[in-house]
């Protein structure tokens, strides 16, 4: 009985737990709260939980808003942060401040915090939140980022902004990227570690295009592209202004993953006029950032439009006798990447630059045709390589003539070949009267 007792105890605490469980589920479960026109986003946020969605309506909001909820997404109905917007009500503040966790805003569109201290989103020791596809115009600040860490801050449209597109300041571990232009001052990087700058578009910027203090360290900056009148660089320590060279398309449509492109809108830019030789949209040397310590070694570079390539080729030989070896050399401008040689014989080959064996006499035309992704051309040489058969000939003739013939010992003479039949080879021995008399003998016996 005792038993029974405790098996009833046990199964009224577990539905105990199970009851608190449902009761604590349905008061922390997710919802959706829809902002309509003439609705207020603040109003929205306010009585939201976290974990709870808030969805905006296309229209203009002409309030501030401000954010101190963790885990939450507020986000545009479209997607598109040009029917969605907030516009500061005050100019003195800004058009959007947040000081909270794991907030994700996405698809808005900020102006009027015209201010020169107020931004369009201002995010203070924020962490870990998320802000994607929003535009930032007509504010003193577009995006400014204090003492926040491990936030990502991507595909974000700052423009026409009157202090700063972006500005990074006593913060750390976060992930930037989007496009600012028109902005007095793109990107600024102050006292900001460990943070990093890529895939960013930073164009016009009236006053730099991008500033990095002396006081920001360990910084990663690559796949940037930077087309502003002025760029400065402080030294701090650790920071990089490349990665490691990597297969994927570069910001400016290059093959390879490395550092920025550094241009200025005159086309006077280091990356503006850097050679390229092999298309891969890096520069064949390097950039040395005036007035730091650092050199970006893989700068980018715009890649040549690809043309069809132009055919062209050489030889080591073009005439001998058979077997003939003849190298022949790909001349070719406009980087091939396949090659087709008729070599007249009725053979042929692919490699660039083959080696062929011509057996039989003859006269042979030669053609090669090479390709890329722009086209092909043709080249052709017509009796271009001449064979012809080696022959036997006939045997020489022996003649002869030595002066003088006669005197006294020791006899200098002169000797001189007249034999027909064009011998190749000679061998001179010295022939004593006893010799010649052995010969007559000789001779005289057969």
């Amino acid at each position: 009985m005792d038993g029974g007792i405790g098996i009833k105890n046990k199964v009224l605490i577990l539905l105990g737990i199970f009851l608190i469980l449902s009761l604590i589920s349905g008061i922390g479960s997710a919802a959706e709260i829809i902002v309509q026109p003439g609705d207020s986003i603040q109003a929205a946020i306010d009585s939201s939980k976290s974990g709870d969605t808030i969805t905006i309506k296309p229209g203009t909001y002409t309030e501030n808003v401000n954010i101190t909820k963790s885990s939450l997404l507020i986000r545009s109905e479209s997607g598109n942060p040009d029917d969605t917007i907030i516009k500061a009500k005050s100019s003195s503040s800004n058009a959007l401040s947040m000081q909270a966790w794991n907030v994700t805003i996405k698809g808005i569109k900020t102006i009027g915090a015209s201010g020169s201290s107020y931004s369009g989103i201002y995010m203070y020791k924020c962490n870990q939140c998320v802000i994607e596809n929003n535009k930032m115009t007509n504010n003193g600040y577009g995006i400014r980022i204090v003492s926040s860490n491990r936030c990502t801050v991507s595909k974000n449209t700052v423009l026409n902004n009157g202090v700063y597109g972006i500005y990074l300041g006593s913060c750390s571990n976060n992930t930037i990227s989007g496009k600012a232009t028109n902005d007095n001052r793109g990107i600024h990087v102050g006292s900001a570690d460990d943070n990093t700058i890529s895939d960013n578009t930073v164009t016009s910027n009236n006053i730099l295009g991008m500033y990095v203090c002396g006081l920001s360290d360990r910084n990663l900056i690559y796949n940037n592209y930077f087309n502003n009148t002025n760029i400065t660089i402080k030294n701090g320590t650790g920071n990089a202004y490349n990665t490691a060279k990597a297969s994927g398309k570069n910001i400016v449509g290059g093959t390879y993953i490395g550092g920025n492109f550094w241009g200025k809108p005159d086309g006077s830019g280091f990356s503006n006029k850097a050679t390229d030789t092999d298309r891969d949209g890096i520069s064949d040397s390097a950039y040395s950032i005036p007035g730091s310590i650092y050199i970006d070694h893989l700068p980018l570079v715009v890649p040549a439009p690809l043309t069809a390539p132009g055919a062209s080729f050489s030889s080591n030989v073009t005439s001998g006798t058979a077997p003939l070896n003849v190298l022949f050399t790909d001349t070719s401008t406009g980087s091939p990447t396949t090659w087709k040689w008729n070599f007249g014989d009725g053979t042929s080959s692919t490699q660039k630059s083959p080696t062929h064996a011509y057996s039989t006499a003859g006269t042979y035309t030669v053609t090669l045709t090479v390709t890329n992704s722009a086209g092909s051309n043709t080249a052709t040489k017509t009796n271009y390589v001449t064979v012809t058969t080696g022959t036997t000939g006939t045997k020489p003739v022996l003649q002869y003539w030595g002066s003088p013939r006669s005197g006294i010992a020791p006899l200098t003479v002169t000797f001189k070949d007249n034999s027909s039949g064009s011998p190749t080879a000679w061998k001179h021995q010295e022939v004593t009267r006893y010799h010649l008399q052995r010969a007559m003998l000789q001779e005289v016996i057969r």
